[in-house]
């Protein structure tokens, strides 16, 4: 093929094109790249992205939130902080960070309450909270104390051997008040003998499993918090109600004395459970209170609450929904729990039977519904069992909801990933056989074996 003159003009022309075709394409991709990302994170553990719970809090804020962060000139720090927040940045597109230097501004690091380096001050609309770090549960506990409108104080009524909230014992409910505190509950014991009356400020109170009765004074001032739209929780063991009989009623409840019972031990070997009074419940009603758990709850020594059946044609206007359920193997045991215990048609009563119920009504003077929960059992708050199942969960659900903040009952608690390691029977065998026999056997010989060798040089 002859090349003309017009035909290098032409080839000349294409090379120039194709590279300016060539170096746009590549300029558009990096455009892209650099405006659109997509991650996907193949972690086991997905340890590269943000938990449900920050999401699910992240998602329901429609205020600014401005993160800014007292640390020191260090473009490591920096850099750190940055790639921490741009996480959070793929829920809330309108995070802000700044970073301040403390030393180079002390007036601003005192004025905002900073005590040290490395706290974070998270503003969210006119609130503001501080933070040692951005970790996910540090984020979502300062979340959910700014997102609520007024801290939220919770009354525990006191003098008659009930629980505390302060009392770090196994049977005590510092654990969980804990985790509450730091998602923005207060909470006050409170004497009625002393004070006479209810605080007004009081979200709601809590009778936590008194073991003494009320005087009837007291009784009538817990009447009267109710009629007048007070929301109550009260946890009931089985036994005695110590004086409350006139909240009972008060309620159009019928709360039995005898003890829950469940004998199927297939169920309690898959738990763990050696007690039959130890009761495992897992079917939840669709309640915002338990809609949301995945796992069992365990109520050990719990008791049914019922609803009494004149309430039907009396003058009550509660709306009565169970929430917590026994399984159908379970019964209500009457007589003592001696021995073998089985189920007797003529004196116990069969279930599945409720132990936890939500009252609710609205009263005409009132904006708000007002809102009850009575439990037939106080031990799945305590220390000794809150980390048991969804124990947690339900007690934070509960809280949440007698407080009136639904939007914050699905936001669980953040755990840590990979705390964990399962392992087959046999590899556990092995290693605990090599470590403790087969190792130090090997080293016992090696070292016989080498003093022969040395002996006979």
């Amino acid at each position: 093929m002859k090349m003309t003159k017009s035909s290098h003009l032409y080839i000349r022309l294409q090379n120039v094109l194709f590279y300016i075709l060539f170096l746009t394409i590549i300029g558009l991709l990096a455009w892209l790249g650099r405006t659109y990302h997509k991650s996907i994170d193949v972690t086991a553990a997905q340890r590269n992205t943000l938990s449900q719970p920050m999401q699910q809090i992240l998602s329901r804020i429609n205020k600014p939130l401005e993160l800014i962060a007292y640390v020191p000139d260090d473009s490591s720090i920096h850099v750190a902080l940055k790639k921490l927040v741009d996480k959070y940045r793929k829920y809330k597109k309108d995070i802000k960070l700044e970073f301040v230097n403390p030393d180079l501004d002390p007036a601003r690091a005192e004025a905002d309450g900073i005590q040290y380096s490395g706290q974070v001050l998270i503003k969210l609309g006119d609130k503001s909270d501080k933070v040692n770090s951005v970790a996910e549960q540090n984020m979502v506990n300062v979340l959910q104390r700014l997102s609520r409108d007024k801290p939220r104080l919770v009354v525990f009524l006191e003098g008659h051997k009930e629980l505390s909230p302060l009392d770090e014992k196994s049977n005590g409910l510092s654990r969980l008040a804990k985790v509450l505190q730091s998602k923005g509950f207060h909470f006050q014991p409170h004497n009625l003998i002393r004070t006479q009356n209810i605080p007004q400020d009081a979200s709601f109170v809590v009778i936590a499993a008194p073991k003494q009765d009320y005087l009837p004074a007291e009784v009538n001032i817990i009447e009267d918090y109710i009629d007048q739209g007070g929301n109550l929780l009260w946890l009931h063991e089985p036994g005695s109600l110590h004086g409350l009989d006139d909240i009972e009623q008060q309620l159009g409840l019928e709360i039995h004395e005898g003890t829950l019972l469940d004998a199927n031990q297939d169920l309690q070997k898959m738990l763990g459970i050696k007690h039959p009074a130890a009761i495992a419940v897992i079917d939840y009603a669709d309640l915002a209170i338990t809609k949301d758990l995945a796992a069992h709850t365990l109520f050990p020594f719990a008791t049914a609450i019922l609803q009494d059946p004149l309430t039907k044609d009396a003058k009550y206007n509660w709306q009565y929904q169970p929430f917590l359920s026994t399984l159908p193997t379970s019964w209500l045991e009457s007589g003592e729990i001696q021995g073998k215990v089985k189920f007797d048609a003529d004196a116990d009563i069969p279930g599945p039977l409720t132990i936890g119920m939500a009252l609710t009504r609205t009263l005409e003077d009132k904006d708000v519904e007002q809102r009850i929960v009575v439990i037939g059992d106080s031990d799945f708050m305590q220390n000794n069992y809150i980390g048991q199942g969804s124990n947690l969960e339900l007690a934070s659900n509960l809280f949440n909801w007698l407080g009136q903040d639904d939007e914050l009952i699905s936001i669980d608690t953040v755990k840590a990933k990979d705390t964990r390691l399962e392992l087959a029977p046999w590899v556990l065998y092995s290693s605990a056989f090599f470590f403790l026999v087969g190792l130090p056997l090997g080293l016992l010989i090696f070292g016989v074996v080498r003093w022969m060798l040395r002996r006979k040089r």
